[in-house]
């Protein structure tokens, strides 16, 4: 009996969406066909519907850049308690820096001021040139990195600003083949918030609100992250957080800003009392994590729903000991979640 050949619909969308990445890369160099496919756009998309979160955390050493390490974090299943273990097999080394966002299996991140573009799957690095821009002041850098929907292309930009509240430079940056920085038209107005785009990665331009006439944005920049928050972008402000279990989220309808505030229910205020905390985005079920600004042991982040106002501890386990033994001012961390933690796509520049 002849044996029948499987459709080519089944192998990508039952077969090969369900291997590791690092198998896929070996399938790579069966034949061009096979390289071809895995290289596409389109099964990279698919790739991305399966599942695979994971937290990434970025560990550097101020004065030994060679000691610096990517660790990747699993959820732990062998605890019915809410924690992310280290996988020792997928420590990434000297690699690392200031993560600014996460999107469709890539890690965007700072290192000694250059913007890096990095697959944790593939291992592909991608650091892009700097801007030539107006040197004469000293200036205040943003970077983002989004999806273009409409041409279907990963892109960077970066705002140049001497001051916060002064109207900022905007740059681009196509990741493709012989791409560069090129200078955006400035929007009509100063009074934007140009934050990272939302997990699908569209860019967004949001107006910054005011409260009674006074800017928020100067006064609390750093207390300002954009999320996604009922399917639209949202500016979410954590000042009182730590003092009085609060957070303001505010958003547009119909060209007007509208402010909704969401307090901790009394059994977990003691969760955020005494510690500074990050928001680092939200995740595609809605969920927001915050991470402590100090690294102590026992390490530990907040998980915080933000449909149904509840917050959790995850344990953090499996920290190298000497980092946690590092003195403060010689070690820099950062932690971030990826809902889509394993792409097959490679970046061209």
């Amino acid at each position: 009996m002849a044996m029948e050949m499987i459709p080519m619909d089944v192998v990508t969308g039952e077969i090969l969406t369900r291997l590791p990445v690092k198998s896929l890369m070996r399938f790579k160099c069966a034949s061009k066909l096979w390289s071809d496919l895995i290289r596409s756009r389109n099964f990279n998309k698919r790739f991305l519907t399966v599942a695979s979160p994971r937290l990434y955390m970025c560990l550097s050493d101020v004065g030994y850049h060679p000691e610096n390490v990517i660790l990747s974090l699993a959820p732990d299943t062998t605890t019915c308690s809410s924690s992310f273990v280290v996988d020792n097999d997928l420590t990434i080394p000297r690699k690392g820096g200031y993560i600014l966002q996460s999107l469709g299996g890539f890690m965007c991140y700072l290192f000694w001021d250059n913007l890096r573009i990095y697959s944790p799957a593939t291992r592909q690095l991608v650091t892009l040139p700097t801007i030539k821009y107006n040197r004469k002041l000293d200036n205040f850098f943003y970077y983002y990195f989004g999806h273009d929907p409409v041409d279907d292309q990963y892109k960077a930009i970066c705002s140049i600003a001497p001051y916060v509240n002064v109207m900022a430079e905007h740059w681009v940056f196509v990741l493709k083949a012989g791409g560069s920085w090129k200078k955006l038209a400035p929007p009509t107005t100063p009074d934007f918030c140009t934050h990272a785009p939302d997990r699908r990665g569209e860019f967004r331009m949001i107006p910054i609100p005011r409260v009674d006439g006074d800017d928020l944005l100067p006064r609390r920049l750093k207390y300002l992250k954009l999320v996604e928050y009922g399917r639209k972008a949202t500016l979410l402000d954590h000042t009182n957080l730590r003092d009085k279990g609060m957070l303001t989220l505010w958003d547009v309808q119909d060209k007007a800003w509208s402010c909704k505030t969401l307090v901790l229910r009394p059994c977990q205020l003691h969760l955020v009392k005494n510690t500074e905390f990050d928001v680092k985005g939200t995740t595609q079920s809605g969920k927001l994590f915050l991470i402590p600004r100090d690294l102590i042991s026992p390490f530990h982040i907040l998980c915080y729903d933000l449909q149904s106002n509840d917050m959790r501890r995850v344990e953090i386990k499996g920290l190298p000991n000497h980092w946690l033994r590092k003195d403060k001012a010689d070690r820099r961390f950062d932690l971030m979640f990826m809902d889509q933690s394993e792409s097959v796509m490679h970046l061209e520049t």
